[in-house]
């Protein structure tokens, strides 16, 4: 008898092990590639886009807060942006076409998750389509959030030590495998 309760107790807490382990990996699992079809593609479009119609807002809201502080904080933030969108409108610039696709991997480094999304821009500029080169969205989430917030890769691209004064926590001796 004292064996039949030590093995089911020894099976509750095995079982509630599992049933909690399970859970924490899911939680510290990466979202991305399944977030990407849910909203993550459908937002990037949105950013990309919201110059056309001035609504800069849209573009802050969905802002990583690093690169708002990196800024200067979120009056600054939004008078740059500001001053892009009057720039766009001025030279008569026209987002006509944000192309994103799947992006390979996602990571979980130290508090976030950390996913680049391959995006291409078309614009229409003195009614002349242009086609940029291919680029990411570096689309970011605490792990403890489902709430995606994002950083235009072309900067990162052109200066990669940014990605480490953005997010001071990311070890220095790591492979950033979506900056290379």
């Amino acid at each position: 008898m004292l064996v039949k309760t030590y093995t089911l107790l020894f099976s509750k807490i095995l079982f509630t092990g599992i049933i909690l382990s399970s859970t924490t990996a899911f939680a510290n699992s990466p979202q991305c590639k399944d977030d990407y079809e849910k909203f993550i593609a459908k937002e990037i479009k949105e950013i990309g886009s919201a110059f056309n119609t001035g609504n800069y807002a849209l573009i802050a809201e969905k802002t990583d807060s690093s690169l708002i502080n990196f800024a200067g904080g979120t009056e600054k933030y939004n008078a740059i942006l500001e001053l892009a969108a009057n720039s766009f409108k001025q030279n008569k610039i026209q987002v006509t076409k944000v192309d994103t696709y799947p992006p390979k991997q996602s990571y979980i480094i130290g508090k976030n998750e950390f996913c680049a999304v391959p995006k291409q821009i078309t614009i229409s500029m003195n009614g002349r389509k242009m086609t940029g080169d291919l680029s990411f969205m570096l689309a970011v989430r605490p792990i403890d959030s489902k709430e995606w917030k994002y950083i235009d890769g072309v900067g990162l691209q052109k200066n990669p030590d940014m990605i480490y004064t953005l997010f001071p926590d990311l070890p220095r001796d790591s492979k950033i495998p979506f900056i290379e």
